[in-house]
């Protein structure tokens, strides 16, 4: 399996926006650790030979950031194979399919930035758990992932790339790039919603960019002082810097 070193990008059969994230350098010129951590987009779509790729990278953890009602409707293949560890921890507890449900009918008449934040606000117990589970697997790889690997997974990244000091353009590019790899897999969303509908299925920069500058206006522009909020130990934010700055 091919791993773009500019990009990250892992070609695998059946993911579009699979994504190593060592492919990346901080803002001291240090780089990233590669078969750490991978983001990704669902696994419903993985033959035996997808899946097979993947065991070689090889990933060895899998953590479904899906509600329980969408890893029902869309399960993983690797689900019941023996050589995966899987988690289902959502970090949004609606079925994100539903354009009706409460939090997404808001998203629509507002963006995803407002959601994002309203995710940071008040999914804090859901993040901590996600991050300590990354902790208790950190000696192997783990690969976490949504529907399209650009809303809930876009978040996950992005708190490992400002705990690594990753440059806030790189981290705004890197989650803009999401719709670029998605596009073929949600242009049949797309086609069945009305025009309004459109941009949650996209990653604008403008959405990433509004999470910063809350971030700034809230937390001073440290995510380490927002993750206290989360219940973290300091000890902990540093292992968690740790596994992709060894």
């Amino acid at each position: 399996m091919q791993m773009d070193m500019r990009s990250g990008r892992l070609s695998i059969p059946g993911l579009y926006n699979a994504r190593d994230l060592g492919a990346m350098t901080n803002a001291d010129g240090k780089a990233l650790a590669c078969h750490r951590l991978i983001r990704s987009d669902a696994l419903d779509r993985l033959d035996k030979d997808a899946i097979g790729l993947l065991a070689s990278y090889p990933v060895e953890v899998i953590i479904d950031l899906r509600s329980e009602e969408e890893a029902q409707n869309h399960p993983d293949t690797v689900y019941s194979d023996p050589r995966f560890t899987y988690y289902n921890i959502p970090l949004l507890r609606v079925n994100a399919d539903d354009i009706n449900a409460g939090i997404i009918t808001d998203t629509i008449s507002t963006s995803l930035g407002h959601l994002y934040i309203w995710m940071l606000e008040n999914s804090r117990p859901y993040f901590a758990e996600v991050l300590r589970t990354i902790l208790h697997e950190k000696n192997k790889t783990v690969l976490f992932h949504c529907a399209h690997g650009k809303d809930r997974t876009g978040l996950i990244a992005a708190i490992f790339y400002l705990l690594c000091g990753v440059e806030r353009k790189k981290i705004v590019e890197n989650y803009a790039v999401s719709y670029t790899y998605v596009e073929k897999l949600v242009a049949p969303l797309i086609a069945a919603t009305p025009e309004n509908v459109h941009h949650i299925y996209k990653s604008d920069a403008s959405n990433m960019e509004y999470l910063l500058s809350y971030l700034d206006e809230k937390y001073d522009g440290s995510i380490e002082k927002y993750l206290l909020t989360c219940g973290l130990g300091n000890k902990e934010i540093s292992e968690l810097r740790s596994i992709l700055l060894p």
